[in-house]
Order: C-alpha cells, then sequence, then structure tokens
C-alpha cells in the first residue's frame, strides 16, 4: 500500500512463486485461445476498430475495478510520463503492428515472426546488464525457439514483395513488445498494477482510436449473433483485462526474460486447441516441438547456483 507521506513503498509482500508461475501459464492459454476466437471478431470488425472497441471497453471496467479495490491512484510525473511511452511500447504499437502486419503477411510468416519477442527480451536484458545470460537461458531459448519453428513450418517462410510490408511490421511488434517487457519491469514494481494496467489502458484507447478513426468513420454495426457476443466478451474480459493484468502482475514479481519464454507456450495451447475444438491430428512434429518447447522453457527457468530467480524454485526438482 501507499503510505500518507506519498512516497513509494512496497506494495505487498512477494507472492509465493507457484502463483506467478500460475499467472504466466493463465496469460499463454488466454493468448491461445485468443488465436481462434478473435478470427470470428475480425471476421465482422475491421482490425484496427476492434482493437479501439475493446480495449475502450476494457478500460471503463479497469476503471471501476480499480475504484472498487480502494487502493490509492498514483499521482505525480514520475507515474504519468513514463506511462505514455510504456502505453505506445506496450499497447498501441504492440497491438497495432501485430493486427495489420498480420492482414499483410501470411499466417505462417506472423507466428514465426512473432516467436522474436523472447529472443529480443533477452537480448535487451543481456545488454543493459539487467540479467546475465547464462548458459541454461541462452540454452533453453535456442531449445523453445527452435521447438517453434519445427511446430509453425518454418520451411515455409519467405519473405516476398506481398509480405514484406506485413513482416516488418511484425517484427516492429516483437521489438515494441521486447522493450516493454524489458524497461517496464522496475516501473511494474514501484507502482500499483491495477491502477497501472487501467492508465495504460486508457493512454492505449486514445492511440487505437486515432489509427481506427477512419474505419469508425465508415462503419456499420453487423448482426450480433450469440457467437459473436460471446467472442466479444471474451476478447474484452479474457484477452484485454485478464492478460494484460496477469502479465503486468507477473513482470512486477518476475524477470523478463522468463515471462517473455513463456510465450513459446502459445503455439501449443493453439495446437492443443486445434486437436480437442477440430480434432486436427497429432503428428510427430507436434510432439518433437512440444518436447523441445517445454523442455526449454524448463531449462531457462532453472535457478543458477549464483543467483536467486523467482520462478525457479517451483521448478526446482
Amino acid at each position: 500500500m501507499y503510505h500518507d507521506s506519498g512516497k513509494l513503498k512496497p506494495l505487498m509482500k512477494k507472492p509465493a512463486p507457484i502463483l506467478v508461475l500460475l499467472a504466466l501459464i493463465t496469460v499463454q492459454v488466454l493468448f491461445g485461445l485468443n488465436y481462434v476466437i478473435s478470427k470470428v471478431v475480425v471476421e465482422a470488425f475491421p482490425p484496427l476498430l476492434w482493437a479501439s472497441a475493446r480495449i475502450i471497453i476494457s478500460t471503463i471496467l479497469m476503471f471501476m475495478i480499480a475504484g472498487f479495490a480502494g487502493t490509492r491512484m498514483p499521482r505525480g510525473r514520475a507515474f504519468f510520463l513514463p506511462l505514455v511511452i510504456f502505453a505506445l511500447l506496450g499497447t498501441v504499437i504492440n497491438q497495432a503492428s501485430f493486427l495489420v502486419g498480420l492482414h499483410l503477411t501470411s499466417s505462417t510468416n506472423s507466428a514465426i515472426l512473432n516467436t522474436l519477442i523472447p529472443v529480443v527480451t533477452l537480448l535487451i536484458v543481456t545488454l543493459r546488464g539487467q540479467e546475465a545470460a547464462t548458459w541454461k537461458r541462452v540454452v533453453g531459448f535456442v531449445f523453445a525457439f527452435g521447438g517453434v519453428l519445427v511446430l509453425r513450418k518454418v520451411e515455409n517462410f519467405s519473405f516476398s514483395d506481398q509480405t514484406f510490408l506485413g513482416d516488418l511490421l511484425t517484427i516492429l511488434n516483437c521489438v515494441s513488445y521486447g522493450f516493454f517487457l524489458a524497461y517496464g519491469k522496475t516501473f511494474l514494481e514501484r507502482h500499483d498494477r491495477i491502477w497501472t494496467t487501467a492508465w495504460m489502458f486508457a493512454y492505449g484507447s486514445v492511440g487505437l482510436t486515432a489509427l481506427a478513426l477512419p474505419d469508425w468513420m465508415h462503419f456499420t454495426l453487423p448482426t450480433l449473433t450469440p457467437l459473436l457476443v460471446g467472442c466479444m466478451v471474451f476478447g474484452i474480459v479474457g484477452a484485454t483485462l485478464l492478460t494484460y493484468f496477469l502479465n503486468f502482475w507477473a513482470l512486477a514479481h518476475a524477470k523478463a526474460s522468463s515471462v517473455a519464454i513463456f510465450i513459446y507456450l502459445q503455439p501449443i495451447v493453439a495446437a492443443a486447441l486445434a486437436w480437442s475444438w477440430f480434432g486436427e491430428a497429432v503428428t510427430v512434429r507436434t510432439a518433437v516441438s512440444s518436447l523441445l518447447i517445454f523442455g526449454g522453457v524448463l531449462l531457462a527457468l532453472q535457478k543458477e547456483p549464483s543467483e536467486d530467480t523467482e520462478l525457479s524454485p517451483v521448478l526446482k526438482t
């Protein structure tokens, strides 16, 4: 909590490592679901317009939650000025470049290029001296990255004139979010996560709405079927409110590289959904890639004798 003096104090005691681990896994499951469910929504709504609409609604809901939580809202330039940059990196540039990039490139290219997020994050935190590039972490990233490339059929990846702009935007998305994870950790450690999420949504809604303004001017509301409404509700509650808050909360208690490497679990979630919902067969490729990804994640999170990582006690045997 904040004291009356206004000086920043620890918001609460450090949570059990298992809770941080569960939060990160939950985020990846929700994002994995979102890959399937969001397809229904973007068939009815322009992508940028939907990104704008869902973050506006999420902003309203998040401010209501923050008000009911009873925590004191951070004040002053030390909170609001850096938040402009973090909202640009973690919300506006991230979502806009991903959605537009996905529209302009192939799904294969997008899926493969998005695996650069953990790599970019590890590179940034290592160059900053924020985290040590231990051999376990580096090998773990290589294994997990290789597993994703196997699963996503990297042999089908290709740069072409038709996809080049979309590929560049997808890479921009990766770099933007990598910088957010690396630089946002200290900020999230120092400020209330509920209010930080609410204000990041508020800033993000301004930026995304500005980008989506042409779509808003020519938009006609589609027929709201029960399926579409259900997918929209999930997009707001599951894929925005919960994912962003849990990710921000986990980032305050875990290494940036640890938060980033969990992104490699998303293809496994998507493959599991394809198997359970659409009856797609589990192939040797899927099995091998899953072993590489899980093995890489576990190895990257292992504790080195000279360090005290936040998540490794959970995984220690």
